[in-house]
């Protein structure tokens, strides 16, 4: 909302125009003869503007999503595409509401700290000397960015409600910015974009399947700024709850299903402005990403980045946007370092964290340290238990999601790059768990509760020897006694390998084909669309183990590290 300072503005410049071309009056004369308000009106409702054009306003004060932008001297104000605001510089701002505390409420300008906020201070790396003091003066094109912090909790998470960026320029953007994307506001390159780079041409056009959001719904979800800048799972204290969910898995599916609502065959003006808002989250991830942010594999917190920024590249035609060095790093998306392919076991794995064999069996055996490990020598997918744990609960069926879009405008996957992804969905969606052929031994431990507490166990058959449900297989107590001797590393660089068949051979032969196509995190919208138009109408079908042991290719990820290779504990 902006609040007028001289009646009306808009009209006193279409006046302006008029007078000046058919009268060759000054604007000196013009201002006398409009200076009431009310005999210029009825001649600017007459008048049209050309498309896109905007007239600017000359105000004191901008409310925007719950923010107050006071300035000391009437600034000219005008919107971008996204229908965010901008100001032409100089401007002197003297309040920002909700007032910032010390605490709470903070803003900052041009954030660049991938670590350090200071928006609020139950957020992590708090630090409000990055808070400017009032009144500020913007002499130069800059982002101003202030949240409104939730006020009703000592503990939060998310603990933002929502943001406004106040963008300032040095000279007016072109149609009075109506035609142009808000500049990122990460960082200080401020690149204006028009909106009539976008390849409309490229959208697909799918019926309405059940289950399709509106795109009312689309526009509004990216109607505020998604403050997405603070790298690792501490970012989602300050995801605006307003506007994103806190947490990756939730935002992967965000973005999935809105891009493919925007495939979906609606033309209508409210769909163009939902892909507008859509491109700009993606240009402000691109320059985050530039500016060092990362999302990296951990758990579900670094999903959903990559795909905003490869559809806006796409839809923009900027190929330089893809062409940047971290978007092939495994350490930058989530879904750049989830899954690997293994020439062990002749399939795409589920791996996304690598660690040290013996960080690998105390996941296994005590639950110590990181549930997403991968396995180290390459047989079987990674994770506390294959198909369980995150890789059921947080990243296949979200990955689905992902890979549905890129299947459904297949301009994207060439950008998106990692082959692999593509190929692990389709095996989750057909065969579930990969757990077999599998040489290495299982664990070895004794029932604990259940119908049969104090009878020796191991991991291959710990749900049926042991019951899931009160008892289960305990591998603490023998530990030392069993690591390194019956299961475990052989110390040649492989594992030890089982040669017990009673229980099965391998570590989980009981889990392969587990929880096929399944998964938490899922969006429905996704599903349908998939069943639809990727799967042709039909549910999957579970291949026979020999099309199992064809699924997979070598990895298209540039850089993807060798199974062989192992950090150090």
């Amino acid at each position: 909302m902006l609040v007028q300072t001289r009646g009306v503005q808009t009209t006193l410049r279409f006046i302006e125009l008029v007078v000046s071309i058919v009268f060759g009056f000054g604007q000196t004369v013009l201002k006398t003869v409009c200076s009431y308000w009310f005999v210029c009106l009825p001649v600017g409702l007459l008048l049209s503007t050309p498309a896109h054009a905007q007239e600017n306003s000359a105000v004191t004060e901008i409310v925007e999503f719950g923010v107050k932008w006071t300035f000391e001297n009437p600034v000219t104000a005008g919107k971008f595409a996204n229908g965010h605001y901008w100001v032409l510089a100089p401007v002197t701002l003297t309040a920002v509401l909700p007032s910032f505390d010390g605490s709470r409420n903070g803003w900052e300008v041009n954030p660049d700290n991938p670590k350090e906020q200071g928006f609020d201070e139950r957020g992590f790396n708090f630090d409000p000397g990055r808070v400017p003091t009032l009144p500020y003066t913007a002499s130069t094109a800059q982002s101003i960015v202030k949240v409104a912090s939730v006020t009703d909790k000592e503990k939060c998470r998310p603990c933002v409600r929502t943001v406004s960026v106040l963008t300032v320029l040095e000279s007016a953007p072109p149609d009075g910015g109506s035609s142009i994307f808000r500049p990122p506001y990460f960082g200080t390159e401020k690149l204006l974009i028009s909106v009539d780079r976008l390849k409309m041409e490229l959208l697909p056009s799918y019926d309405r399947v059940r289950n399709t959001p509106s795109s009312r719904d689309i526009s509004k979800r990216y109607a505020i700024t998604h403050l997405d800048h603070q790298s690792t799972w501490v970012g989602r204290f300050l995801h605006p709850s307003e506007a994103m969910p806190d947490y990756g898995s939730d935002i992967a599916n965000f973005n999935a299903s809105s891009a493919l609502t925007l495939m979906v065959s609606v033309d209508t003006k409210e769909k163009h402005k939902a892909l507008i808002r859509y491109v700009n989250n993606g240009i402000d991830l691109y320059y985050m990403m530039k500016g060092g942010v990362t999302w990296w594999p951990a758990g579900g917190h670094g999903e959903g980045r990559k795909l905003p920024i490869v559809f806006a590249s796409v839809m923009l035609d900027i190929p330089e946007m893809l062409e940047h060095p971290a978007m092939s790093e495994r350490r930058v998306f989530g879904e750049n370092g989830g899954v690997a392919y293994s020439d062990k076991a002749g399939t795409v794995l589920y791996a996304q964290d690598y660690r040290s064999e013996k960080s690998y069996w105390k996941n296994l055996a005590l639950d110590k340290g990181s549930r997403t490990i991968r396995d180290p020598y390459g047989y079987i997918d990674g994770g506390f238990r294959p198909g369980q744990s995150y890789q059921y609960c947080c990243l296949s069926k979200n990955w689905q999601s992902t890979v549905t879009v890129l299947q459904l405008m297949p301009e994207l996957q060439s950008g998106f790059g990692n082959s692999d992804l593509m190929e692990y969905v389709t095996r989750w969606e057909r065969s579930g768990a990969w757990t077999q052929p599998d040489p290495c031994a299982p664990m070895v431990g004794v029932c604990q509760g259940g119908r049969n507490a104090g009878r020796q166990c191991t991991s291959a058959n710990e749900d049926t020897v042991c019951g899931s449900v009160p008892g289960q297989c305990e591998y603490a107590t023998s530990w030392s006694a069993n690591y390194g001797v019956t299961y475990g590393p052989d110390g040649a660089g492989s594992c030890i390998k089982d040669t017990d068949p009673s229980d099965g051979i391998g570590r989980f032969p009981q889990l392969h084909g587990k929880n096929a196509g399944k998964g938490g995190h899922f969006d429905k919208f996704a599903d349908t669309m998939r069943l639809e138009y990727v799967n042709d109408g039909k549910n999957v079908t579970l291949p026979s183990p020999d099309d199992n042991q064809a699924i997979g290719k070598e990895s298209g990820l540039p850089g993807a590290p060798s199974w062989k290779k192992l950090e150090p504990d």
